[in-house]
């Protein structure tokens, strides 16, 4: 039998070998470089939706519990909301909104929140007063 004859029927794929450990790393890093990139533009506002001058008119409402400067009251136990990050304040006003926050009577500030979130009448107003709110931390 000739040694070509033997490979009838093998093949080799690529998969079939792993990584070595050099090229796994350059993998990591490269999707770290990607994540990384993404939370810059993110960050510097390159994908931002909200217009932080009209989020301050927006805002007045808020500041009455939350302090006009974004610094939290203590007394009312509402949290500072200076320099938050934009996805964050917006997940969590919509999350009022939609009764998923703020809808258990155990949740004392929740309940209190909730309402409040209900006056931005639109994605776009709470788009502003996020934007809003993390410049207030610049």
């Amino acid at each position: 039998m000739e040694p070509a004859d033997a490979m009838i029927g093998c093949r080799l794929r690529v998969a079939d070998f792993p990584l070595s450990p050099c090229k796994e790393f350059v993998m990591k890093l490269k999707v770290a470089l990607a994540v990384s990139a993404l939370v810059s533009l993110y960050s510097a506002g390159a994908v931002a939706a909200g217009d932080a001058e009209r989020g301050k008119a927006l805002y007045a409402t808020c500041g009455a519990c939350h302090g006009q400067n974004g610094e939290g009251l203590e007394a009312l136990n509402a949290p500072a909301l200076a320099g938050q990050e934009e996805w964050y304040v917006v997940r969590q006003l919509k999350n009022f909104k939609e009764g998923i926050r703020g809808s258990n009577p155990k949740d004392i500030y929740g309940m209190q929140m909730a309402p409040m979130a209900q006056i931005l009448p639109t994605d776009q107003a709470i788009e502003d007063v996020a934007a809003y709110i993390r410049a207030m931390g610049e």
